[in-house]
């Protein structure tokens, strides 16, 4: 009896691309484009009257707990209310920098999540509707979102935020002639 080593197996092409949708491509794959990070100032901005809001509401809690003499657990209330906006100033740029798209020979990738991981895979030839939209806030920044709908409805729908406006073109160019291209070989 030989103590023999099996051989190292080498990766093909499928384990890689396997791999890949394993842990959907890390940061430094260098295939993965990111969206723009003027998303997170974009961000900010489309958050910050409902922040204000917020705490102007618990500011106004706190005041009237004071005047009329309210019990002093009033004021635990707003806690949650506090901390709601705090994670949501804390995690705003994380959340920003975990999306990222994959623009493939087939089929176009998109994951987002920092939690709970999404990856969405679109091939090219079951995409029916292409949008690309911009807000007051993210036209003033030169930012596009755009919108991949299929048939599977809602659920299977793919939008990536925070695109400069050439590369919102660019997919949609992209996804426009190989959808087309796809759909003629059926």
């Amino acid at each position: 009896m030989s103590n023999s080593v099996a051989p190292m197996p080498t990766l093909e092409a499928a384990d890689v691309e396997r791999t890949m949708l394993d842990e959907p491509f890390s940061a430094t794959d260098p295939r993965t484009a990111r969206v723009s990070p003027k998303l997170v100032k974009v961000r900010f901005l489309g958050k910050l009257a409902r922040w204000v809001l917020m705490i102007a509401a618990c500011i106004a809690l706190h005041i009237v707990t004071v005047v009329l003499s309210w019990p002093w657990w009033v004021h635990l209330c707003t806690i949650p209310v506090y901390l709601f906006v705090a994670q949501s100033i804390v995690f705003t740029p994380r959340r920003a920098r975990a999306l990222g798209y994959l623009t493939r020979e087939n089929d176009i990738v998109f994951r987002e999540g920092i939690l709970f991981r999404s990856v969405t895979i679109l091939p090219y030839g079951r995409i029916q509707d292409i949008n690309i939209n911009e807000g007051p806030i993210e036209r003033a920044f030169g930012l596009s979102t755009i919108t991949l709908k299929t048939a599977g409805g809602a659920l299977s729908d793919v939008s990536i935020p925070g695109l400069e406006r050439r590369e919102a073109e660019r997919i949609r160019d992209l996804v426009t002639r190989e959808a087309h291209e796809k759909m003629a070989a059926l």
